[in-house]
């Protein structure tokens, strides 16, 4: 598998890092295929309770690689695996960016669940600028903003600094750049304290209740919980806080 992503697991979090600085990580199709691969790998690991993504460099990713996407003899399918990659995650994924984030790579950390920027972070669509059109944008973009400021961003080519996208509800967190690997740790662990039956419970109750009327929602909801009151996790859970003492989670 191509080297445009690391990937390792370790305490139950699997990190993913865009491993491509000198072309401002920029990713051929195989470097996007490999992280929608690695982000699949990381959901079936049981030893994998979180997803932490990342980048080499001065800046997250400004999309796909121009050269690779020119080539005419390419058949691959640009942002699109690693966005279905994202949606379709059971685990928490937190992503922690800076610098340029164009297009597609503005798209992988706008399909995260938890967002940390580094202040120095620039989030733009730019294709109307190549004349052609977006994935992420229309897809991902215009599902988490108003459609007037995703159409904005996409016909106007102007960039979100840190703060505005912060503003916007983009962001969990923004942080100075060099505190930005220490803020996603801190915030993996926080989640890693918890249940991870019961997280992972609650984002799909989350993802699959969304567009529902919301007594269908409710009845859906409580269907997820009735599916794990059962486990030991839930058991153990129940058990600590009569106890009065931490819980010991085994993901079961």
């Amino acid at each position: 598998m191509t080297d445009e992503i690391l990937y390792g697991v370790s305490e139950r979090v699997a990190r993913l890092s865009l491993n491509r600085p000198e072309r401002r990580n920029a990713l051929t199709q195989a470097g996007l295929d490999a992280l929608a691969a690695r982000i699949d790998e990381a959901g079936a690991d049981a030893e994998v309770w979180v997803i932490a993504i990342a980048a080499l460099g001065e800046d997250f990713c400004i999309g796909q690689d121009l050269a690779d996407l020119s080539r005419k003899d390419r058949s691959g399918d640009f942002f699109a695996p690693v966005l279905r990659a994202l949606d379709r995650a059971a685990k928490p994924v937190v992503c922690a960016a800076r610098g340029e984030l164009r297009g597609g790579g503005a798209g992988v950390l706008l399909g995260s669940d938890i967002r940390i920027l580094g202040r120095s972070a620039r989030i733009g669509w730019l294709h109307a600028r190549m004349g052609i059109a977006s994935i992420s944008g229309p897809a991902t973009l215009a599902r988490v903003l108003p459609k007037n400021i995703a159409y904005e961003m996409m016909f106007t080519c102007d960039y979100l600094d840190a703060e505005r996208a912060y503003a916007l509800g983009l962001a969990n967190h923004v942080v100075a750049d060099d505190a930005l690997a220490a803020k996603q740790t801190e915030v993996v662990a926080k989640i890693l304290a918890n249940a991870p039956l019961a997280t992972r419970a609650m984002k799909h109750a989350t993802q699959s209740t969304l567009e529902l009327p919301y007594d269908e929602a409710v009845a859906r909801a409580r269907a997820i919980l009735e599916g794990l009151i059962g486990s030991e996790d839930a058991k153990e859970g129940l058990r600590a806080m009569r106890e009065g003492r931490t819980p010991h989670w085994t993901g079961r």
